[in-house]
């Protein structure tokens, strides 16, 4: 399947350049949290106050603008007249106007905090008839779940077009959830370092439209996606970093990943990192491209929960595009057990200039974990 356009609003500012300036620049758009620790917080105007849901669907409106303007002309004449699906990735959804507004009388009748948001958007764009929409929520691997669910309806050819659409925004309910479990950074987020202490939250919205078939020789194509879920705990993965190893494996088995890229989930906790190396060293150590330079966003914008997938696999089209990699800048040094290449704010990134293929890895609550791999097809058939 193939990537027609996508867009983003982040704690960097809206629209990909925002985020992109802000990864290349090295800065850290996280601000002190009221309890403690740092968080990215969209923009949000203080005159205007909006419920959860509104700022989803508002910002949805938002980035259908130039998701649309920046469609090839094959594409954009295609869309209304083609069979689209339009899939909602997101882990919590308005979850903090579903707690708050409920009470015990009318908790049974109200929607779930998923089906309104999608719903007032698609009225919004009354042009486009969706053949089908669900709400996809498989905690912070969502976005990629969301991917792997659109290459199997075109494959099943149900639809030519699916547009994603992620998001996540951080309330009480949910930042006091990561504070229980005692995640949270005090300090900052540096993924992959030795003195790592934990994640910093971020809100993020995303959107990216697919298609079944390519539309312009300039097409980005999703080479591979899969997911594994696991049993080993409900809020971290495997210390053995196997049920993401499974899901690199399935991905690899649609498509043969060789990446010279990988844009890896890291929270910045204990664990979560240390399953990733373990990983990522051996699918790499297989396939010998051990030396694959190892990057990350969570360090810039804060892990976006259902978002960061969509806002990750964004990143890998825009480095495919300028062929220009960004570091962890928050890392100094990475922790000295492991032995991937992690691009830290003492890499020379400039040596890495041949992209060809991007592997993008999430891992999740519950055990589920997946891969997809981003390739510049032109650029990548020529290499294999």
């Amino acid at each position: 399947m193939y990537i027609q356009n996508y867009s983003c609003t982040t704690a960097a500012g809206f629209g990909t350049r925002a985020l992109m300036s802000a990864l290349y620049s090295g800065k850290d758009c996280s601000i002190p949290a009221e309890n403690g620790g740092r968080v990215c917080y969209l923009e949000q105007n203080p005159e205007k106050a909006q419920t959860y849901k509104n700022i989803f669907v508002n910002a949805f409106k938002d980035l259908i603008h130039p998701v649309r303007e920046g469609l090839s002309k094959n594409a954009h004449g295609d869309i209304t007249k083609s069979r689209a699906a339009l899939i909602f990735a997101s882990t919590k959804g308005c979850l903090e106007d579903f707690i708050w507004e409920a009470t015990s009388e009318n908790i049974r009748e109200m929607q779930d905090p998923f089906t309104s948001i999608y719903q007032e958007f698609t009225e919004a764009m009354g042009d486009l008839e969706w053949t089908l929409h669900c709400n996809i929520s498989n905690a912070c691997a969502s976005s990629h779940v969301a991917l792997e669910y659109a290459q199997d309806l075109f494959m099943a050819d149900r639809v030519e077009y699916a547009l994603i659409i992620a998001g996540d925004l951080i309330g009480p309910f949910v930042y006091k959830g990561f504070q229980s479990l005692k995640v949270i950074s005090p300090t900052g987020n540096r993924p992959f370092s030795g003195d790592r202490e934990g994640l910093q939250l971020g809100e993020a919205m995303a959107m990216l439209l697919l298609s079944k078939e390519r539309k312009s020789p300039n097409d980005l194509k999703v080479t591979g996606v899969a997911s594994d879920t696991e049993g080993s705990s409900i809020t971290r993965p495997s210390l053995n970093g196997q049920g993401l190893l499974r899901a690199i494996e399935k991905a690899n088995a649609q498509s043969a990943i060789q990446p010279d890229l990988v844009i890896a989930h890291g929270t910045g906790t204990k664990f979560n990192d240390s399953a990733e190396e373990q990983a990522l060293a051996k699918f790499l150590g297989t396939i010998q491209k051990a030396d694959t330079p190892i990057t990350n966003t969570k360090w810039s914008i804060g892990h976006t929960l259902g978002a960061s997938g969509l806002i990750d696999v964004i990143a890998a089209c825009e480095i495919l595009k300028t062929q220009k990699a960004f570091r962890i800048q928050n890392t100094l040094t990475k922790e000295s057990a492991f032995t991937g290449n992690y691009l830290t704010a003492q890499s020379d990134v400039e040596q890495y200039r041949k992209f060809r293929q991007i592997l993008v890895t999430s891992l999740g609550f519950g055990g589920i974990h997946a891969a997809c791999a981003i390739s510049s097809e032109e650029n990548y058939e020529a290499h294999n």
